[in-house]
């Protein structure tokens, strides 16, 4: 006579299946979630960058148009006060095509991941 006594629970294989579903679906969100920090951060370098340019054309509005040349940046520089970034400044002469007026050019660049991202701004001064 075998009579098996039939107790309420889980088999270890029903729980293991449930460990295994509850894991995957942990790695997920932390893979999500991670994704979600990377991109607010570009964001917010992006931002930054742009301020960064910014500030700079409004730096070279405020000089005179005969020392503009003089006021170029090339290679990048360091920002400083924001580490990671660096700013060039590029002053293009547009005689051939417009008497008085050149041509600014601010690149910011700075490191994400395995790659350099850059914001560029132009803007033209004219001698008036």
């Amino acid at each position: 006579m075998n009579i098996r006594s039939r107790e309420g629970g889980f088999s270890l294989l029903e729980v293991m299946l449930a460990l295994l579903l509850f894991g995957v679906g942990f790695v997920s969100l932390l893979q999500i979630l991670n994704t979600g920090l990377f991109v607010g951060a570009q964001n917010e370098y992006t931002v930054i960058a742009a301020n960064l340019a910014q500030e700079k054309i409004e730096e070279l509005r405020n000089a005179t148009y005969a020392t503009l040349s003089s006021l170029v940046q090339t290679p990048a520089v360091t920002v400083p006060g924001f580490a990671g970034f660096t700013r060039e400044v590029l002053v293009g002469d547009l005689t051939p095509v417009q008497t008085g007026l050149k041509q600014i050019t601010i690149k910011v660049n700075w490191s994400a991941k395995n790659s350099v991202m850059t914001t560029t701004m132009v803007t033209y001064v004219s001698n008036i």
